[in-house]
């Protein structure tokens, strides 16, 4: 079975020069999805420079830094404004978390990407928090409005 795997990669274009990754080589794949395979683009891997890294660990330590913040949120969160404003610093955290988890993939950092879903999760997990009760899905019923006080 191994024979016939490696006759069917022999095959494919661009790998019968032999392995086409190593951490500083080049990476040729199709250009165009479904095409022929004949039109390659070619990018060039490189080591990430400590200046990437750090700018992974900033991104993600201001995400983080964002989130423990908002745990100690000191406003109302009951509706209205408040809400809004509270929903803004959560989709805040979220785009935090996704910006670091982005940069932590494209520089291959484990831990730091690790950080950044957990950031992610813990931003959703805090929008889901105050969404679900106002859709209707919760037992606990909320508004979105504050409703006036009797005149």
């Amino acid at each position: 079975m191994a024979r016939v795997v490696d006759r069917l990669l022999a095959q494919l274009p661009g790998l019968q020069s032999g392995p086409a990754y190593s951490s500083a080589s080049t990476i040729r794949s199709p250009a165009v999805v479904g095409g022929s395979g004949s039109a390659t683009v070619t990018r060039r891997l490189h080591e990430p420079t400590q200046s990437e890294i750090i700018g992974v660990w900033i991104r993600a330590f201001l995400g983080l830094s964002l989130g423990v913040m908002l745990s100690r949120w000191p406003y109302g969160t009951a509706c209205g404004l408040p809400l809004l404003g509270y929903l803004s610093a959560v989709i805040t955290v979220m785009l935090a978390g996704l910006w670091a988890a982005t940069a932590a993939w494209r520089f291959r950092s484990g831990l730091a990407h690790t950080v950044a879903l957990v950031l992610l999760w813990y931003g959703m997990t805090l929008g889901m928090a105050e969404v679900l009760p106002r859709s209707g899905y919760a037992l606990d019923q909320a508004s979105w409005l504050c409703e006036d006080p009797p005149t």
